[in-house]
């Protein structure tokens, strides 16, 4: 049998379709005769180059590498050259990004500091008219100014000729009008009362401006950003070039590619003073930033670079003795290898009795003995293996079971919204949230935080989820007191449960008709309400459900006014340590509640789950986190 015989026969037609691709290549670079269009040859030859590399490479390269030396070899080559390309790859990137983003730096302060010397020119020209003194104009800033004096009319000569209504005093940024056009502005005011000046300066920004701006180091482009992002167009015009009166920075050679960075401005309509959003576009080479970054070291403005290049040359050298070094173990590592392939096929056909010779004395024997020590405990492992899953399936059982009684559907209120999540540290979880509608006024909003974690603790908040559907059932007929539930509730934890055993728990009933709650707070964490910017602790109001029997507990009411967000949540969100032991706390919670609040809940409580998440340094050992949002409509 032929080796051609042995191959598949997409293998065969790949074979023939390259052959005739290359034979008739061959004709037509020697006569000018094609057997078949140019057209139907090019789509031949890409076709069967694919075939070829689906077809043959991968057998190949199968073949060539099985032998554990020839790996090695393969390998110590990747090594070698690939890392050396990587890190070179990597090391232009990261230069170029960081020319790019040094030029937008050095850009961004050149506009920063013309923008405060029109802030400066404008409160000393405030100046000069409140006291009456002459103006100097500073011809390194050409620019206008409309000034208003006490109760008079704005005096303005140049494009603007009235202070903006929107601009206040001490404001400086860019505007744009309906032309359009662009200035830098600057609000500025000397004095009190009907003797107050305020000065209102501007300058062109414009080409020119840019131009100026970015003068022998960069160029300069701004674009509108709703230009930008209109899909439609393939093309887009900026709004203002530096190109158009200096064409920049010339290169130096190949390496002296153009790196690009971009600057956000809050662009405001000069009219109406509504934001919009414009961007600067720096374009850099290498050469004119660090012309501008190093030019303080005068002379010594070449030794950074000589510098690296003599970096460069070390690392290429060692990374040659590497290579060499690393054929030379090629040999002394196969021999062991190959003992170890030996072995693995004895333990695949079930011959734990196996062991491996051990024939040096170096960190290989030391392999080949965890090796045979490795089998001595496979039948022990396999055993506990087995162990292990029986068990994660019964903990897959409780966790599906116990993720039925938490609530399916959010209940749709007229004037209040809600929302809940419940992370469980381990499979199972300990705490409990619910929202329980039991008649078209009422809902009740539950969340409790069981004592312990794992099975125990699920246990026990199912006995509590059961026990309060239960008693609210009971209580449709209108009748509604959070403290009656929470005492019964305490006294069947306590006549059906070990001493140990207890929850924190929170109850609050919900009047859909006028907004208020009434609760009662069993020793959980004081819900935190944001209300307009500020926080309300409801503070708990009784001990925690299960320890003593008959403990009287209180109820408080409170209306919830519109827009209030109420956060309930458990001890798994505060007390999140990081690696140095600091817990979460409450403090940093109600910041972020203060600064979401006006948030969709479900993005709240993301947030705070995040933050909760990035904090912690051992979530191994996180408490179960569980957290539930209202929000007044």
């Amino acid at each position: 049998m032929t080796r051609f015989s042995r191959l598949t026969r997409l293998q065969r037609i790949t074979l023939v379709l390259f052959g005739v691709a290359v034979v008739n290549g061959i004709m037509v670079a020697a006569t000018g005769y094609s057997l078949m269009g140019g057209e139907l040859l090019t789509a031949a030859f890409v076709v069967s180059l694919t075939l070829l590399a689906f077809s043959f490479v991968p057998p190949l390269m199968r073949k060539v590498v099985w032998r554990v030396r020839n790996r090695l070899l393969v390998t110590y080559f990747l090594v070698g050259a690939l890392p050396t390309l990587l890190i070179f790859t990597i090391a232009a990137l990261g230069f170029y990004i960081f020319v790019g983003a040094t030029g937008g730096y050095l850009n961004k302060s050149e506009l920063d500091r013309r923008q405060e010397q029109l802030a400066a020119a404008a409160r000393q020209r405030a100046q000069e008219v409140f006291e009456g003194t002459p103006h100097v104009q500073n011809e390194a800033l050409p620019w206008q100014a409309v000034i208003q004096a006490g109760n008079q009319a704005a005096r303005g000569q140049g494009p603007i000729r009235e202070i903006p209504s929107w601009s206040k005093p001490g404001s400086k940024g860019i505007v744009r009008t309906n032309v359009p056009s662009y200035f830098m502005t600057a609000h500025a005011e000397f004095g009190t009362g009907a003797r107050r000046v305020e000065v209102f300066a501007y300058s062109p920004f414009d080409d020119e401006f840019l131009a100026k701006l970015v003068r022998g180091l960069s160029i300069a482009s701004l674009y509108r950003a709703s230009d930008v992002l209109e899909a439609e167009r393939a093309q887009f015009i900026p709004a203002l070039d530096s190109t158009r009166v200096n064409p920049g920075p010339a290169s130096r050679g190949f390496w002296d590619l153009e790196a690009m960075s971009s600057l956000p401005l809050d662009m405001r309509s000069l009219d109406t003073g509504r934001s919009d959003a414009h961007f600067l576009s720096f374009h850099s080479r290498p050469s004119a930033v660090l012309t501008r970054v190093l030019s303080p070291l005068g002379s010594f403005a070449s030794a950074p670079v000589y510098f690296m290049l003599f970096l460069a040359a070390t690392f290429l050298v060692v990374e040659l003795i590497a290579v060499i070094s690393s054929v030379k173990l090629t040999r002394s590592l196969t021999g062991t290898i190959h003992d170890i392939y030996a072995g693995t096929g004895k333990i695949e056909t079930g011959d734990f009795s196996h062991r491996i010779p051990v024939r040096t004395k170096d960190q290989l024997s030391e392999l080949a003995t965890s090796f045979n020590s490795m089998t001595e405990h496979i039948e022990r492992l396999i055993a506990e293996v087995k162990e292990k899953e029986k068990l994660e399936a019964e903990l897959e059982i409780a966790r599906q079971v116990q993720s039925q009684l938490f609530p399916k559907d959010i209940p749709k209120l007229k004037t209040l919204e809600l929302t809940g999540l419940c992370n469980p540290a381990r499979v199972v979880s300990g705490d409990y949230y619910d929202f329980i509608p039991f008649d078209p006024r009422w809902t009740a909003l539950v969340i409790g935080d069981i004592a312990g974690k794992g099975i125990s603790a699920a246990l026990l908040m199912a006995a509590i989820q059961s026990s309060l559907h239960a008693q609210l059932k009971l209580s449709s007929n209108g009748v509604v007191s959070t403290a009656t539930l929470v005492e019964r509730l305490n006294r069947q934890l306590y006549e059906n449960t070990s001493a140990e055993k207890y929850a924190s728990f929170y109850c609050g009933v919900y009047d859909d008709q006028n907004g208020s709650l009434l609760y009662t707070n069993a020793g959980h964490l004081p819900p935190i309400l944001v209300r307009r910017g500020k926080t309300i602790r409801l503070e708990p109001n009784g001990m925690v459900v299960g320890i003593v029997p008959d403990f009287p507990y209180q109820q408080d009411l409170i209306e919830l006014q519109h827009g209030d967000l109420l956060a309930a949540f458990t001890d798994g969100i505060t007390e999140s340590e990081d690696a140095k032991g600091e817990q979460f706390g409450e403090n940093r919670l109600t910041e972020i509640l203060v600064r979401h609040a006006e948030k969709p809940l479900d993005e709240i409580i993301r947030i705070v789950t995040d933050a909760v998440r990035n904090w912690a340094y051992d979530l191994d050992n996180q408490d179960d986190t569980t957290m539930l949002l209202a929000r007044r409509l």
